[in-house]
């Protein structure tokens, strides 16, 4: 027998709707910067990538119980991959033939020598920080964030049980970005 609905669940519901409001705000403050450029480099034209956040965002914000803690950022950047992927097709079906911004579009995206070195220290950095992690820790790391294999793909290529390769998984999550948060903070002189 079900009971009816008082005071006390429609407060627990608020809370709860709060608590998922208050989590997707902070990961728009977080990431937002980032999925913006991350866009842009992906060759959404200037004027259409805050339309393509907002979307990016919409995706995080109606599956974020789907988000796993730690991979906010990968789970961001690969909801921004496809949303740039359509962004792209509406953008070139629509656009009027003497815009300009249409040229953009078809410019060549390749990286500039900048974004090249940017790319080169980001990968110097992510290995320095892999390489401080245990070995248990960086295999499971390794085979699952990076090479995209799966939890069970991972556990019988270590021969370790499925709930072992979570654990050593979410530890490697937030040893790594806890020495990620560490070197941020030094290069902006320890704020």
């Amino acid at each position: 027998m079900s009971r009816a609905k008082g005071p006390s669940d429609e407060d627990d519901g608020a809370v709860s709707r709060h608590a998922h409001h208050a989590a997707v705000r902070r990961l728009v403050e977080t990431y937002f910067g980032d999925v913006w450029r991350f866009l842009r480099h992906l060759g959404v034209p200037e004027r259409w990538v805050d339309d393509a956040v907002q979307d990016v965002f919409v995706v995080a914000a109606r599956r974020f119980d789907r988000i796993q803690p730690g991979s906010e950022r990968s789970y961001l950047f690969a909801t921004a991959f496809k949303v740039a992927q359509a962004a792209r097709r509406k953008f070139v079906r629509e656009a009027p033939l003497d815009d300009d911004s249409v040229v953009e579009a078809r410019v060549d995206t390749s990286p500039t020598p900048e974004q090249e070195l940017d790319d080169k220290q980001a990968r110097e950095l992510a290995l320095r920080l892999l390489d401080e992690l245990d070995e248990g820790q960086r295999q499971v790391f390794v085979l699952f964030e990076i090479e995209g294999l799966t939890m069970q793909q991972v556990a019988d290529l270590t021969e370790l049980p499925v709930g072992t390769v979570a654990s050593r998984l979410r530890r490697a999550r937030e040893e790594f970005q806890t020495r990620f948060e560490r070197h941020r903070n030094s290069l902006r002189g320890g704020r």
